[in-house]
């Protein structure tokens, strides 16, 4: 049988292996992908460095982090960042209509003086009299009343299109094609904000509503807890309401205080001013009381050790692992808290010596450090020596008194790294030369790759979320067959980028390069091998049977995710519609049983997504084969229309999403993690 592999075999760094060569491209570059691991971006700026990392927590919450190196604290935010958060009341004839509108304490300033002027200016819409925020007022000149006014071709920007009815976004649209309305709030002879209304008929509507209100600052009531019920009686006089009720706070505004700092009147999130002393970033701040580890002054007691010693992992030098990383002599075990004896060990300890960490001030007060960790390290490098495949590794550190930073490891097991959060997603951005993605290998969940042209370089961000992966001792023995125990399992996130334009490179003519699989299996986890007979995908994921217990059956999933332009090639499968009745999923173990508990087929935002999960390892073979007899429907998929993506866009500490077909982020924006 004639099979051409169009993927290599993809051993990760935890085990010992090699990559095998697929087939070359038809336009192959040089790549030069760095043997050691990538600097941060702002240590050394250039290409092959890591430019950014992002967390999102459960809730939702996008937090980016910083790089700090080993030896620094963690830099303070300001108190509040200058931001006072507060909710206003607006009043029409003495009584509340309103008593939500949250603003920061300059838009209430303005609001709340009673000397404010709402301005329609949608008139002046895609002419040299639009103003700009801060412009100078002539109410006598009608013509011209502006000072400082965009030009004629700033109409034509694309900007993010907000509904204004109802607040969705569809995009990136040119600035004058979204908004038709506006209205300029004039104070003291100066434009002071600018609203922007979708229709003009919006705007006049809005001039008309809040020119005859009457906006009360809260700022004092939501402090204490309250606000004033909507239909409540406003006394001018005394500046009180008749009628209080507790204070709702609604959630966006809870999120953003906690990820831009802001001092938010009456929240229980508030957070305090991260201090910068050594105390604040070692382990005893980050242990709960009830798993800390016994001080020296406590006596030694089975199950910890009263002085506990960092073990550097083997896994490899600190030197050979991290170039900016200090001696590891330069670690000392972190102060243990003298009111914690307790006879459980602390959730980690200190491993080999680490350059510094990606963390955030705020990196405690989100629940971050649930598992004793308390930032990120980025390995990111070539796999092996031999090839320009990108593999990005990601680490949990811990820091001590000292703020010199190591590798968070368990400290029953100091061979290897704690477990990373499964609640979280994090996504990694690294600059790289002209680097086309062929395939991505992954050990995560929903992990993503995107890759977005810069001036000058290419920004490839993965995104995904940690998964738990069964470690074999051997993995000759211990991955075939099912008596296999593994040595350890550990919650990791892990990509292997094999590019299509190297010299010895991955692809076959026609397909788009953005092909991606991923699984817990590592023993043997394989990219694709199509059969072009048989039209079937095929491949392997191996781990050991069993969990270090012996007894707990290891479970696996398997995510590949195949374009519609891809399926269209290989299968001629040209309407995606048809991938769910089209497509078989059989999962076989070594036994040449089906174990798979769970298989789906469905296709959305440009893919066809193939899910197998919940089987039981030794070493199963996945294939993906068409059925028999199949007739493309009529539809082509490139009359298809293009699916929407949503861009996460930062700056500094705010977070802004973009949604469009191909979204881009507003002036001074960084467009952070894929777009999905």
């Amino acid at each position: 049988m004639n099979k051409s592999r169009i993927a290599r075999s993809a051993v990760f760094a935890l085990l010992a292996g090699l990559l095998m060569v697929g087939n070359v491209p038809s336009q192959a570059d040089t790549l030069r992908v760095p043997k050691t691991s990538f600097l941060p971006c702002a240590v050394q700026n250039g290409l092959y460095c890591v430019d950014s990392v992002m967390i999102t927590t459960s809730t939702g919450q996008k937090v980016p982090l910083t790089w700090v190196p080993s030896g620094q604290a963690v830099p303070a935010s300001p108190a509040g960042n200058g931001i006072s958060f507060a909710p206003m009341a607006e009043i029409v004839n003495n009584v509340v209509t309103g008593n939500g509108w949250w603003t920061d304490q300059n838009m209430r300033a303005v609001l709340t003086d009673g000397t404010a002027k709402f301005l329609d200016i949608s008139k002046y819409i895609d002419t040299t009299n639009y103003p700009q925020q801060g412009a100078n007022y002539d109410s006598t000149n009608s013509k011209t009343p502006f000072d400082v006014t965009e030009s004629a071709d700033w109409f034509s920007n694309n900007t993010q299109c907000n509904n204004t009815s109802d607040g969705t976004n569809s995009g990136q649209e040119p600035w004058d094609q979204c908004y038709k309305g506006a209205v300029a709030v004039i104070d003291q002879g100066q434009v002071q904000f600018i609203w922007n209304y979708n229709t003009a008929a919006q705007a006049a509507a809005n001039v008309k509503q809040y020119t005859k209100e009457v906006f009360v600052d809260l700022k004092d009531l939501a402090t204490k807890g309250q606000e004033p019920k909507w239909g409540s009686k406003y006394d001018p006089k005394t500046k009180t309401f008749a009628t209080l009720e507790p204070l709702q706070t609604p959630p966006w505004v809870t999120n953003n205080s906690l990820l831009n700092g802001w001092d938010v009147a009456g929240s229980s999130a508030v957070l305090p001013v991260t201090a910068t002393t050594p105390a604040d970033t070692s382990t005893a701040g980050m242990t709960p009381i009830s798993q800390a580890a016994p001080s020296a002054a406590c006596p030694a007691t089975s199950g910890a050790s009263a002085s506990p010693t960092p073990t550097p992992s083997p896994s490899a030098s600190a030197a050979a692992s991290d170039p900016l990383a200090p001696q590891p002599a330069a670690i000392a075990p972190a102060p243990l808290d003298p009111n914690a004896c307790t006879t459980l060990q602390p959730p980690a300890a200190m491993g080999r010596a680490m350059s510094g960490r990606w963390t955030s001030p705020l990196w405690n007060q989100l629940g971050l450090n649930n598992l004793g960790y308390d930032g990120l390290y980025v390995d990111a490098k070539a796999a092996n020596e031999f090839v320009n495949d990108l593999f990005i590794d990601v680490n949990p550190t811990l820091t001590n008194a000292s703020n010199q930073v190591g590798e968070a490891v368990q400290p029953g097991n100091t061979s290897y790294a704690v477990n990373l959060d499964p609640n979280v997603t994090i996504a990694v951005g690294v600059r790289v030369d002209n680097l086309q993605t062929g395939i991505t290998v992954a050990v995560g969940v929903d992990t993503t790759v995107n890759t977005q042209q810069q001036n000058g370089y290419m920004e490839l961000t993965v995104e995904g979320s940690p998964v738990t992966v069964p470690l074999a001792k051997d993995a000759a023995t211990d991955c075939t067959g099912e008596a296999g125990i593994a040595k350890a399992n550990v919650r990791q996130f892990q990509t292997l980028i094999i590019p299509q334009n190297d010299t010895n490179g991955f692809g076959v003519d026609g397909t788009t390069g953005r092909m991606y699989v991923g699984s817990n299996g590592v023993c043997s986890l394989t990219s694709p091998t199509w059969d072009p007979s048989t039209k079937t995908f095929s491949w392997t994921a191996a781990a050991p049977h069993f969990a270090p217990d012996g007894t707990t059956v290891n479970l696996g999933f398997y995510k590949a995710v195949i374009p519609y332009q891809d399926a269209a090639a290989l299968w001629g499968l040209t309407n995606p519609a048809d991938a769910a009745t089209a497509l078989t999923v059989s999962v076989s173990t070594e036994a040449g049983g089906s174990s798979a508990a769970i298989s789906k087929i469905s296709a959305k935002n440009g893919n066809i997504i193939i899910d197998v999960s919940g089987f039981s390892y030794s070493k199963p073979t996945l294939k993906i084969k068409i059925k028999p007899g199949y007739k493309p429907s009529a539809k082509k998929v490139t009359s298809l229309p293009a699916p929407k993506l949503t861009a996460t866009c930062v700056m500094g500490q705010t977070v802004k999403k973009i949604t469009a077909t191909n979204p881009v982020c507003p002036k001074g924006y960084k467009h952070i993690g894929p777009n999905v």
